[in-house]
């Protein structure tokens, strides 16, 4: 439709397939429309459109976006912008390539990306809201359930199941975070920047800045067009939710093993050997953990494609959109199924406390007790412990074999406490209930910190609604505006 003014001839049919944007631009559709429309209603306020021509093509506009789901469009048309504008011209006659005045497919393409990266920010981050409020919920259900904490993936010191799971919910309070300080730079209207220079025509910005909800307005033009760092921000912040995702997904997968028997997945999501009939694979886990991967590569392709491209538009940017819509799509599945993961997970309670009770996990209370009840530098006390430690492995002895003869035989001094005292020092519940830190496993202080964070998440969870509903409210203005000069 634009090629035969300069060009002439029709392109070569592999060129048009290979430079084709259709196949990912059905995403861009709705918000195409919508751009449109915001677009004719500025130039019909500023006089540069005439009403009557107004009119006809909102109406057009109209039918276009009643019909969205069933538009199909030919791979010559290149992209969906040159596709609506042919298909309204079908439809409403020359006056349909009156759209375009005043406008570049570069601030057009830079407007639909965001408008679509902005909704889709707002549903990641209800799917993330929706995760940390069952971590709180199964967390304060377990305050009180001991289990192995872990460094080196060796058995390190007592903790509770509470305790482990709030590491998460901060990790992913953290990614809400993030995805709210992007949607900042996300909402930040181009439309007026033209090619790249504006244009000559007396168009204002501020009017479909307004009627599509945006914050405010990229200012410079030629950023306005070149600029994709908001796709790449919001990339790289959900390149950093799906490693704390998978991260979760790894330990899910190791306690639901037979070696530690901590959880049980919900049959739904698992599945059987094709040849060992009494296996059970944790197989939604393990393709969370897989696609990271992907979510990963994803961000680093599309760093790879920005890194040289010269000042302003270069073609090469409509590669970033389909891999950026992948990571998305990704995300949001991972989400919603590590909800429901946990929302219907079985822990084996008995099972985290025992293990607590095959190795030597409260090792530091005893150096700790030398410390503090005898004064010995740490160092020493730790020493001291440790060689406890390998004489009892040495006798096949097991942490509740040990008593205070023991002991006292390897230390070689008396310590002057009872054997009831020593049984205190050992016991993962009493290491644990102990510790009265600020961040501690603790009962008390994992409910504190359960508390706070549901404030945390209630706030949060309200400011998503503001956006949200600022984003339907502006619509609702878009659409009276139509129906105003339609009549």
């Amino acid at each position: 439709m634009i090629r035969k003014g300069r060009l002439g001839q029709r392109m070569d049919w592999d060129a048009v397939v290979f430079t084709s944007s259709l196949d990912f631009d059905r995403v861009l559709l709705r918000f195409d429309i919508l751009g449109d429309i915001a677009h004719v209603i500025m130039l019909s306020e500023a006089g540069i459109l005439g009403r009557d021509d107004a009119k006809k093509i909102l109406k057009g506009l109209k039918t276009l976006l009643a019909d969205c789901d069933n538009l199909e469009f030919a791979h010559e048309l290149e992209d969906i912008h040159m596709a609506l504008e042919a298909e309204l011209i079908r439809r409403i006659g020359d006056v349909g390539g009156k759209l375009h005045t005043a406008r570049s497919r570069n601030d057009q393409v830079a407007c639909d990306l965001r408008m679509w990266v902005r909704e889709e920010v707002n549903t990641i981050s209800y799917l993330l809201i929706r995760l940390i409020k069952t971590l709180l919920k199964l967390s304060n259900s377990h305050r009180e359930t001991i289990m192995p904490g872990y460094t080196h993936l060796q058995h390190a010191q007592p903790t509770t199941l509470a305790h482990h799971l709030l590491s998460y919910c901060d990790a992913y309070f953290r990614n809400l975070q993030r995805l709210r300080e992007c949607y900042k730079r996300i909402n930040l209207n181009p439309l007026g920047a033209g090619a790249l220079s504006t244009t000559s025509y007396p168009i204002d910005r501020r009017v479909t800045t307004r009627l599509l909800g945006f914050d405010g307005i990229i200012e410079n033009s030629m950023d306005a067009v070149s600029s994709r760092d908001f796709l790449l921000e919001t990339m790289a912040s959900l390149s950093l939710l799906a490693v704390d995702i998978s991260r979760f997904a790894e330990d899910l997968i190791l306690w639901s093993t037979y070696e530690f028997g901590f959880v049980e997945i919900s049959n739904e999501f698992a599945s059987t050997s094709s040849i060992m009939p009494q296996k059970k694979n944790p197989d939604t886990l393990e393709i969370i953990r897989g696609k990271t991967g992907r979510v990963i590569g994803n961000l680093t392709a599309c760093l790879a494609i920005s890194k040289s491209l010269p000042n302003s538009y270069n073609r090469d940017l409509q590669e970033i959109s389909p891999l950026a819509s992948n990571s998305i799509e990704i995300i949001k599945a991972s989400l919603t199924l590590m909800e429901k993961i946990l929302a219907s997970l079985k822990v084996n309670q008995e099972k985290m406390a025992a293990s607590c009770n095959e190795t030597f996990i409260t090792a530091t209370e005893l150096a700790d007790f030398f410390v503090k009840k005898k004064g010995l530098p740490f160092r020493t006390a730790h020493e001291i412990v440790g060689k406890i430690v390998s004489e009892a492995m040495k006798a096949g002895l097991k942490p509740s074999d040990v008593d205070l003869n023991f002991i006292e035989k390897v230390y070689g001094k008396k310590l002057g406490i009872t054997e009831t005292e020593v049984k205190r020092i050992l016991s993962p519940i009493e290491a644990v209930k102990s510790r009265k830190t600020l961040g501690s496993p603790s009962p008390e202080e994992t409910s504190r910190m359960i508390k706070m964070r549901e404030r945390w998440i209630d706030r949060e969870e309200e400011n998503l609604k503001r956006r949200i509903n600022r984003l339907r409210s502006c619509e609702k203005t878009l659409f009276k505006e139509v129906e105003r000069l339609v009549g």
